[in-house]
């Protein structure tokens, strides 16, 4: 292992290195900062519902600009979420549809498409590409972990070189970012923060080790229903059935519990609730240093910032620990951007939003056309004040299994109900009033028999846009 040294001497050494110039001239194209947290569920901000968070900086983002009430991810996992926001396609387009899929170079990026039109480009923190340790094409500064990385004296490739730094992985990149923006000067840039935060093992952040000590956690209603309508494959995760056994055999054979082992008992399931948002206070503390930068440089208001996560996140929900199953819990997420320029203040729009529609947004929004085949609607004409700005109607989910011909499962979620087809293995369809029933505990398929019809239509209909190579198992699918 390489000799440990300051995050400040590893940043000061790598803005050292020589950076890829471009001849194109600034101009008055905006800057654009990418802020993206792991695992944050929608409901984790002030501004978006919770009883006990306090987010004022992330909050600000959707005050000054526009909070997306329908933003949702269309495979809630890692790398697919990610590939999604950089190329602008579904997970069977991009080819990325699980964590071990390895990085296509050759694939179209926002970052490298900014980079190509004369943004300086940075990534920093999580890429999370099947181990992927190489430097990626489209970026003048890398400094990106091996998978999830570590919260504490994390290792980075930072421009090709390994380096072991000091401190909390939260503020590093950071560090980082605020560096890099500042060394942009003249040139409009491109920054991208994957922040570790706040996957686990949900490590606090320094200064809120104590947060929410006094705060009782307690898990919703649905923790301790074993609901006969959900799949075998939901019920058999069910977070209540080990802590009614006190633990499974495979924890009680280990000194230690894994990060995502599901808990013995309620009081282990509150102190990790806790530690999940300790996290998070990392992410907000280091918003509000991102803008204070920017304002101390003048550039708050020149500067595209937008906020999500790559999934959200299951609090217990159907018993139900981490993400990938077809609820809101899981594919909803926070999505807020600020752009006084063109953004007006204040909005929330309530249109169905993906995170493959950031990527020919921001470009929309920079002045730059969308190469083909980005499959991402634009919602420039959402947030500006376009009267005839088209919406979707429906969008696809997707859980693949290593197959995207023949993935676990297909869901289309409408603005009242959700359509969710449980493929390989083959098990019960299930569908759900979300007027009605939005916590989804009630499968009303059996009664529902020319509903079921109508959705997998608009289903078929929708894949078909897409050019999914899933169709067939769908069509196949008998009611």
């Amino acid at each position: 292992m390489s000799q440990l040294i300051t995050r400040r001497q590893a940043i000061a050494a790598a803005a050292a290195a020589p950076f890829i110039r471009t001849s194109r001239a600034a101009g008055t194209r905006p800057n654009f900062l990418f802020l993206l947290t792991d695992d944050q569920s929608f409901a984790s901000t002030s501004l978006t519902g919770s009883p006990f968070m306090k987010t004022p900086n992330m909050d600000r983002l959707g005050k000054e600009g526009v909070l997306f009430t329908n933003g949702f991810v269309p495979m809630s996992l890692c790398a697919p979420s990610r590939a999604c926001f950089l190329t602008g396609n579904y997970p069977h387009k991009n080819g990325i549809i699980g964590n071990q899929t390895r990085w296509n170079q050759e694939l179209q990026t926002l970052p490298r498409i900014l980079h190509d039109n004369g943004y300086r480009t940075a990534h920093m923190g999580k890429f999370h590409m099947d181990g992927d340790d190489r430097v990626q094409p489209g970026y003048d500064y890398w400094a990106a972990q091996i998978g999830q990385g570590q919260y504490v004296n994390p290792r980075k490739n930072i421009n090709g070189k390994w380096v072991d730094l000091e401190g909390y992985d939260t503020n590093i990149v950071t560090d980082q970012a605020i560096d890099f923006m500042r060394a942009s000067k003249g040139q409009p840039f491109c920054t991208w923060i994957g922040f570790k935060a706040c996957h686990g093992p949900f490590t606090p952040a320094p200064g809120h080790e104590k947060d929410f000590a006094d705060l009782p956690f307690k898990p919703p209603a649905s923790f301790f229903v074993d609901d006969e309508g959900k799949s075998k494959r939901v019920r058999n995760k069910s977070q209540n059935r080990n802590i009614a056994e006190g633990g499974t055999k495979k924890q009680a054979k280990r000194k230690k519990a894994a990060a995502g082992d599901a808990p013995s008992s309620l009081e282990a399931w509150s102190e990790r609730e806790r530690n999940y948002y300790r996290a998070l206070m990392g992410a907000e503390d280091n918003f509000g240093r991102l803008f204070a930068f920017l304002e101390q440089e003048k550039l708050m208001d020149d500067t595209i910032i937008f906020f999500s996560s790559d999934n959200g996140f299951f609090h217990g929900e159907h018993g139900l620990h981490g993400k990938m199953e077809p609820y809101e819990e899981a594919l909803r997420v926070p999505m807020m951007v600020r752009y006084p320029k063109l953004i007006p203040a204040g909005q929330r729009c309530d249109a169905f939003v993906s995170n493959i529609d950031m990527a020919p947004s921001i470009l929309d929004m920079c002045g730059i056309k969308a190469p083909q085949p980005m499959q991402g609607r634009s919602w420039r004409p959402l947030v500006t004040g376009q009267k005839s700005a088209p919406r979707r109607d429906s969008f696809v989910y997707t859980m693949h299994s290593g197959d995207a011909t023949h993935p676990t499962l297909k869901a289309l979620r409408t603005d009242q109900f959700k359509l969710v087809l449980n493929l390989n293995p083959g098990d019960k369809t299930e569908l759900y009033d979300l007027k009605a029933d939005p916590q989804e505990l009630k499968n009303i398929a059996d009664s529902n028999r020319a509903m079921l019809a109508d959705l997998r239509g608009k289903l078929v209909s929708e894949m078909k846009k897409n050019e999914d190579p899933a169709l067939a198992d769908v069509e196949a699918v008998k009611f």
